[in-house]
């Protein structure tokens, strides 16, 4: 919903999904092979006992819920309301 609302025109509406999904895929792409060579260093190097990847990941997890938090509620409200529209 955030993607599709911040496309500034409907005729810009493709590229905007193509570039969020090419993100996206990159990124799973990318991420597997870095959490790999992460916890590898840190059990390596005995970070925090080997045990530091996940204070990692935990904070990359909170990281990510307070930037969600941060999002604006406008763009749900227009979805949903765009949804009662296409409904009746």
């Amino acid at each position: 919903m955030y993607v599709t609302s911040s496309a500034p025109t409907k005729s810009s509406l493709g590229a905007v999904n193509g570039i969020s999904q090419t993100v996206v895929s990159m990124t799973r792409a990318i991420g597997p092979a870095m959490a790999t060579a992460l916890f590898s260093f840190c059990a390596e190097k005995q970070l925090l006992g080997g045990y530091a990847v996940y204070v990692v990941f935990g904070l990359m997890t909170v990281g990510g819920l307070v930037v969600a938090d941060m999002l604006p509620e406008e763009a749900w409200d227009a979805a949903q309301s765009r949804e009662e529209e296409d409904d009746d």
